[in-house]
């Protein structure tokens, strides 16, 4: 368990910093880059959820978290396609990979097994949601993204993406026990 839990504060300052970054590269972004940024940002969020579900439905030992993997690998992949497709016809650049946190949190993440790994896929896919979501409603949103079809398209998305942020949360509650006694170790 101290393992896990330091793992996680590890992989919790990752997420978060890469928040920051964010933030801050926001401040920078102008009127005309705004949809790159966008699309840049929703593909890697999306890659990464895709593949954390994916060591998810290879590593976990909990059959719930399983089954929302699976839904989370078919919802993000169609998302992803729609994205794609999106970007291409609109002549905006696909990004190649990842982020670089979003890699090493998968690899922190892909080295647990058993409940640590329930519990960390748990911690990281909530707090991906959390961003997913305000990242969709700053594009969705009236000062969001330029191009009309995008800035829609973006705002639908949001509902999905709450649905999903409500199940982790759910799947969050039935590892209270776990997350209980790994503070009682700080």
């Amino acid at each position: 368990m101290k393992k896990y839990m330091i793992l996680g504060v590890s992989i919790l300052g990752m997420l978060i910093g890469g928040k920051t970054e964010a933030v801050a590269q926001q401040d920078t972004v102008t009127t005309e880059t705004m949809d790159q940024e966008f699309v840049n940002r929703a593909i890697s969020m999306n890659r990464f959820e895709i593949a954390l579900a994916s060591q998810a439905m290879e590593r976990s030992s909990s059959e719930e978290v399983k089954q929302f993997a699976q839904k989370l690998v078919t919802e993000h992949s169609r998302t992803m396609e729609e994205l794609e497709q999106a970007a291409v016809a609109k002549k905006l650049v696909l990004p190649d990979a990842i982020e670089e946190n979003q890699a090493s949190i998968l690899k922190a993440v892909g080295e647990l097994s058993g409940d640590n790994f329930n519990s960390a896929f748990k911690d990281v896919i909530v707090k991906s949601h959390e961003d997913a979501i305000a990242l969709f409603e700053l594009g969705g949103g009236e000062n969001g993204i330029n191009d009309p079809e995008l800035r829609t398209w973006a705002g639908e998305k949001v509902p999905g993406l709450k649905s999903h942020l409500e199940m982790a949360k759910a799947l969050e509650a039935s590892a209270s026990d776990a997350v209980a006694e790994a503070l009682s170790i700080l």
